[in-house]
């Protein structure tokens, strides 16, 4: 049975990749493959692990690839590609400012709260988009 921190992490988790997959316009960052927001095959990618709570939900630690790109860049042996690629996605200071976040315990992310902020963003989105 999920605990209630689970059943926020899933629901935080579901909005927010929602949230990245339209900001990116159903294009693979990667490769220019236009899938659809709505694709099972296209993916949203985290550089740092999701299990990293500091950047998790982090809008620059995450990006839109289809599938073949995304299992590509994951790859283990693929991390100088990988980094060099969010790099390039970003810039090196914001790159360099992702990275330090990353590293920063906190103490308790406001799951709540970010569900209600990616909830408005994405009513912002659906709005400029009618």
């Amino acid at each position: 049975m999920k605990t209630e921190s689970q059943k926020l992490i899933g629901k935080l988790d579901t909005l927010f990749s929602r949230y990245v997959r339209l900001l990116e316009g159903g294009y693979c960052r990667r490769c220019g493959k236009y899938l659809g927001t709505k694709s099972r095959g296209y993916h949203c990618c985290h550089y740092k692990t999701r299990a990293k709570h500091s950047v998790r939900w982090d809008r620059e630690n995450v990006t839109a690839l289809c599938y073949g790109c995304h299992r590509f860049i994951d790859h283990p042996n693929r991390k100088l590609e990988k980094d060099e690629f969010f790099r390039e996605l970003l810039g090196q200071e914001r790159f360099n400012k992702l990275n330090e976040r990353a590293e920063r315990l906190f103490p308790k992310v406001d799951k709540e709260a970010l569900i209600e902020f990616y909830k408005e963003k994405l009513k912002e989105l659906d709005s400029g988009s009618s």
